[in-house]
Order: C-alpha cells, then structure tokens, then sequence
C-alpha cells in the first residue's frame, strides 16, 4: 500500500515538474528608485532647506538713504469681529500715506480657527471665505485695492498656521514676494552709514508676572546680538530701552495689538490695553547710539516725528 502512494505521488508530481522546466518566469523591475538616487534626493533636499533656512537669518533689508526712517510693527490684527476697525482704519491711513516707513506684521492676521477651536465660527458674524478677503486687502498694495502698507517682513503666528491652508494662501497671494516666515525674523536694516539688527518674534520664549517683556530680555541675554527686540501674542504692550554689558543700546518692546472685547480674555481675567497696538521705530541712523532709536506707543504721534526728523534731515 505504501509503495503504491508513492508510485501514485510521483506521477502527480511529473507534469508539475514538467511544466517548472517548460516554462520561463517574468522578471519585473523594480517599482521604485534605487535607494541610493532616493539617497541622493533626500540629501539634496536637505541641502536646499539649509540653504533656504541660511538665507533668512539676518537678511538683509537695504535703505537707500541715511534719512530717518520710521519701523511700525503692527500687533496682532485678527480681522474679524473683535478688532478695533476705527483705530486700524486709522493707522492703515498712517501707514500708507506717511513716507519713510516700513511695516512688520507681527502675526496672527485672522482668527482662522481650527481643529477643535473651529466651532467658534459659530459664536462669530463671519466666514472664513470673509476672513481670506480682510487678509488679502491688508496684504496688498493700494493699486491692488488693498490697504496700501508698505510691508518689509510678515510673520505667521499660532492663530495663521492652525488652519494650516491659511499660510500657504498667504503665500500664493504674496504677488510681491514680501518675507513671510513662521514666527520669527531675525533682520538688518542695512542703511549707507550703519545696520541696525531686528529679532521679531510672534512671541519671544519666557513670560514673567512681574516683567512684560521678559522674552524680550530673555533673548537680548542668551539669543543672537540685535538692537530692537520685538513681539506681540500678549495682546498687551511695554516699551524699554537699557545699554546692555557690551555697550549695546537695545530697544525692546511689545505691540498690544487690535483684538479686543473677546470673551476668552474677559474669562480668563487678562487686562485690556488700550493703548500700544502698533509701536513705530524711529531710526536715525547718523545719530549717537542712545538716541538712535526712539520708540512709540502712539503711531500718530510718532509718524509725525518722523515727519519732523526727515525734514530737518532734509534741510
């Protein structure tokens, strides 16, 4: 019985046999890249982002001429139901009619919620759709009917990238390649006679109950070497100006920006600011050290010294 099972096995296994040597098996190649061009890919993307990441830090903002000239850091706008449309109607006007000036958005352009936080457009007279048309007019030139702010730098803060679309719709309408970078900018101005370094930050590492502008200091001790440090976030403003122990005479400040009456703040007990939203910087550049920057609070007020400063420059 057994010999016959295997008898009976061998003559199954026959034409299978057959057929294994009768037959010549496909060969596919392979269906994706060698690992070493995915090697030499990968590196040469890596290579590009550092050089990409290089070139924003200290880049250069060239001002032709030594005149005085004005920096208005813009706080956080968030456009929407909760901003203070008279005053940033008002300093918008400021902004694109005063010459000499160039404007940082400090971040935070809309509301924008997102993940969780999205269903505060429920509790909120506007769209998202609206929210991309308030952006795009604070953005653009007057001859684009936008609201005509000579921008230098733009930053995107919390409120920009939690609806991640949000940025990258900034960037595809930046039809006039202003800087736009993800929370921090550490820039020169580069004027003929001097460079005067600026760390802006969405918000500067460190916060302190006692001291408003602890990031601030924080940075100007343990961060890169610049002249003018500032940030928003806090939706409160301080300005101070020190010599620091390499001589240095830095300036550091916050913008309060121009949310205001939210019920977030109002529950969690945060003071509301009136003044501060935007703080300009006016530059001498020929001017000692410790008069070269002059700080204000007000936008009018400090437009109009700049006014003055440039004429007399002029004369």
């Amino acid at each position: 019985t057994l010999q016959n099972r295997l008898r009976r096995a061998k003559q199954l296994l026959q034409p299978v046999r057959h057929l294994q040597e009768e037959a010549q098996l496909p060969t596919f190649p392979d269906e994706d890249l060698p690992v070493n061009d995915i090697l030499n890919h990968l590196e040469s993307a890596f290579l590009k982002k550092s050089e990409h990441e290089a070139a924003k830090h200290w880049f250069k903002v060239k001002i032709k001429s030594d005149a005085p000239y004005g920096l208005a850091v813009i706080g956080d706008p968030h456009l929407g139901v909760h901003c203070n449309i008279p005053l940033l109607r008002r300093d918008v006007e400021i902004l694109a009619t005063t010459e000499g000036v160039g404007a940082v958005n400090i971040g935070d352009t809309v509301d924008n919620w997102g993940g969780r936080l999205i269903r505060l457009y429920a509790d909120s007279d506007i769209s998202r759709q609206t929210e991309r048309r308030l952006a795009q007019w604070f953005l653009n030139k007057k001859e684009d009917d936008g609201a005509g702010i000579p921008w230098v730098v733009w930053l995107h803060g919390n409120h920009d990238t939690m609806h991640t679309e949000f940025s990258t719709y900034l960037k595809a309408i930046n039809v006039h390649q202003i800087p736009m970078l993800d929370w921090r900018a550490n820039f020169k101005l580069c004027f003929p006679s001097c460079e005067i370094k600026i760390d802006a930050a969405h918000n500067h590492k460190g916060t302190s109950i006692y001291n408003p502008l602890q990031g601030q200091k924080r940075a100007s001790l343990w961060d890169d070497q610049a002249d003018i440090y500032i940030a928003g976030h806090h939706h409160t403003w301080a300005i101070s100006q020190e010599e620091a122990a390499d001589n240095r005479v830095i300036t550091m400040a916050r913008a309060r920006g121009y949310k205001w009456d939210d019920e977030y703040g109002k529950r969690s007990g945060f003071r509301q600011d009136n003044f501060g939203a935007t703080i300009l910087f006016v530059i001498d550049p020929t001017a000692s050290p410790e008069t070269r920057v002059k700080p204000f609070a007000d936008l009018k007020e400090g437009a109009e010294f700049l006014t003055w400063k440039r004429n007399q420059f002029e004369n």
